[in-house]
């Protein structure tokens, strides 16, 4: 019968069709469990129920002891639940709940979780006393995954491939599936680990992915009994209601390994986000670039974080031209606005412990809220939560959450730009484009189909300037946070007057793709020239059946980003064939050097596929 629809088995699906969550238009916050909230009862304080491990003394109620737990657990996370909302959280990512080893070195416990026991088991110190540990039984765990999820909030598990425990007292990497010992360091029968000395040469490739960082026993990825093992753990926390992965020490374990463990895991739920941590990566380091691009997930971008603190901390001179600097190697990524952004974390010093002045942390938040990429806010610094002992360095960059106050002027500023970034895609797709760059003054414009926002900041003295070149509609427009009023005539700003230390953005929402079904296409891998244009032509109405005066186009990124929201009515449920198409304003074209690529459609919501140029 011609032009029946066919719908393939669901063994092919995985060939035709990539269903990964579209993390970019979220916005992450980053929690330590242990010092969020105590959310434990008074009756449970008046009983010394808290102290849930099975060794007594690693607790200190005072909050003094900086290596010992401080009391944050679920419960405190559940309870504050609408907190993070109206703070306009979409994603939660938890520091690692694995069942930690119980003891202490140098005076520190494992309160930050990346000493663990148990991978199939949850840190006893983080649910309720009378709660069961196994992932199955555990309520604590249950409820905070209905509370979030019922409040829109996705949850991101922190896992550790790598690694498991250092030597404390006498024992080191002994690691148990659900209860039951399956590797010892000392006594390594399975061969679950390398036993080399710890990394020396940072530039070394062997050292790197065989050697220890500070005494850790580090896994044996070769061995198929631990691959088989660590995947088969995290899914069951997959099962449980984990919606999106984060990755420790990527650079540690070989690029093979990660392309393994992310298909595993997709395999498992497709629709699975997962970025990992490539400790202070930069775009213009090869290997950082091949980790970004080749493992199957996204990187955290510690060189847009260091950009930023530098340009306001003063630590390296150039002020916000480190950030143009630093944005305009974009295209080496295939996926820069997938990066998650950050601008401290708990492996360095607090923003404002090198940066101790409020209103620039205000100003820097903007302006990660503003810049591509998915924007990761480190708890606390809503409520401007520094502790400056030692330079702010681990373990005091760890404090305590103190106040959750919603009024406060960065939770404000946080809330409405997590608004702004879910109703305005320029933002979360957009290319950008310098207006104006000084040390002290950076404006840009985002912009994605009928989206735009134009983006001003000034950290220095009060000054008037002009802007001109722009692309946004004539007449007055309203700034989300400031609340001025400015003109744009003929594409200028004219005699703009910036107060110190300050900010605008400008921005209107067009209207969205809507459709059945909505494939969101990402092209990589093409360089494209001035006056040249993408579009996306195949087999189906709603790409033009291979006309190209009908064909779809592609909204610019960078020079090797382009990307287009396309709506499927008649195909929606089907297999489609289509391919790239660069068209010259002269009317040359040229078509991607393929047959077709076969893509399938879901019936219905939205999907995503990330191509590289002239190959499948």
């Amino acid at each position: 019968m011609t032009g029946q629809v066919v719908i393939p088995s669901t063994s092919e699906l995985g060939q035709l069709a990539i269903n990964e969550l579209d993390f970019r238009e979220e916005v992450i916050y980053f929690i330590i469990v242990d010092r969020f909230c105590d959310g434990s009862s008074d009756e449970e304080e008046r009983a010394g129920l808290w102290d849930r491990g099975e060794r007594q003394g690693l607790y200190d109620k005072t909050w003094l002891q900086w290596g010992k737990y401080w009391g944050g657990n679920l419960d405190g996370i559940i309870q504050n639940v609408p907190y993070l909302k109206e703070l306009g959280i979409t994603a939660v990512w938890l520091s690692p709940l694995f069942e930690q080893v119980d003891d202490m070195q140098f005076e520190r416990a494992p309160m930050h979780g990346y000493w663990t026991k148990d991978f199939r088991r949850i840190n006893p110190r983080f649910i309720r006393h009378d709660d069961c540990n196994t992932l199955e039984r555990s309520h604590t765990l249950a409820d905070l995954v209905q509370a979030l999820h019922g409040a829109g909030i996705k949850l991101i598990l922190d896992v550790v491939c790598n690694h498991s425990s250092p030597d404390i007292n006498g024992v080191k990497g002994r690691v148990y599936d659900d209860g039951e010992l399956i590797a010892d360091f000392y006594d390594d029968k399975n061969n679950f680990y390398y036993h080399h000395p710890e990394i020396t040469d940072w530039e070394d490739e062997f050292q790197l992915i065989h050697g220890e960082m500070a005494g850790l026993a580090t896994f044996n990825e070769k061995n198929i009994d631990y691959r088989n093992f660590i995947k088969s753990a995290i899914k069951s926390w997959i099962d449980v209601g984990v919606d999106a992965l984060r990755v420790d020490t990527l650079k540690h374990m070989p690029i093979w390994f990660w392309q393994e463990f992310t298909s595993d895991m997709k395999a498992h739920r497709a629709d699975l986000f997962m970025f990992g941590e490539y400790g202070f990566g930069k775009p213009w380091d090869a290997r950082t670039v091949a980790y970004a691009n080749d493992t199957g997930m996204s990187i955290l971008d510690f060189g847009l974080c260091d950009a930023i603190r530098f340009a306001f901390s003063g630590s390296e001179p150039g002020g916000f031209q480190l950030v143009n600097d630093l944005l305009s190697h974009d295209h080496v990524y295939k996926r820069a606005n997938e990066l998650v952004t950050f601008i401290d974390n708990h492996d360095m010093p607090r923003f404002l412990s090198i940066c101790p002045d409020e209103r620039l942390l205000e100003l820097a938040t903007v302006l990660l809220f503003c810049l591509r990429g998915v924007p990761c806010v480190f708890y606390g610094t809503e409520q401007y939560l520094v502790n400056n002992t030692e330079g702010g360095r681990d373990p005091y960059n760890r404090p305590m959450m103190e106040q959750f106050d919603t009024n406060s002027q960065l939770f404000r500023l946080v809330a409405a730009m997590s608004q702004l970034r879910r109703t305005n895609q320029a933002l979360s797709l957009g290319g950008c484009q310098e207006r104006y760059i000084s040390e002290d003054i950076y404006a840009f414009e985002r912009r994605y189909r009928d989206s735009w926002a134009l983006c001003l900041f000034n950290k220095g003295e009060e000054r008037t300037i002009t802007l001109e070149g722009l692309s946004l509609p004539e007449g007055p427009h309203h700034c989300w946070v400031s609340g001025a009023d400015v003109n744009v005539q003929a594409g200028k700003l004219e005699s703009l007057h910036l107060g110190a230390r300050s900010m605008h953005v400008l921005a209107q929402a067009g209207p969205r793709v809507c459709g059945p079904a909505v494939a969101v296409f990402q092209l990589n891998g093409v360089d494209t020239k001035p006056g040249e244009h993408l579009v996306l032509t195949g087999d189906c109405p709603e790409l033009g059946e291979w006309d190209l005066t009908r064909a779809y186009g592609l909204e610019y990124v960078n020079r090797n980003t382009w990307i287009a929201e396309v709506p499927f009515q008649q195909t929606a449920g089907a297999i489609l064939h289509c391919k790239f198409v660069i068209l010259g304003s002269d009317g040359f074209f040229q078509h991607e050097n393929l047959t077709s690529r076969r893509l399938l459609l879901p019936p219905s919501g939205r999907i995503k596929f990330d191509c590289v140029w002239g190959s499948h």
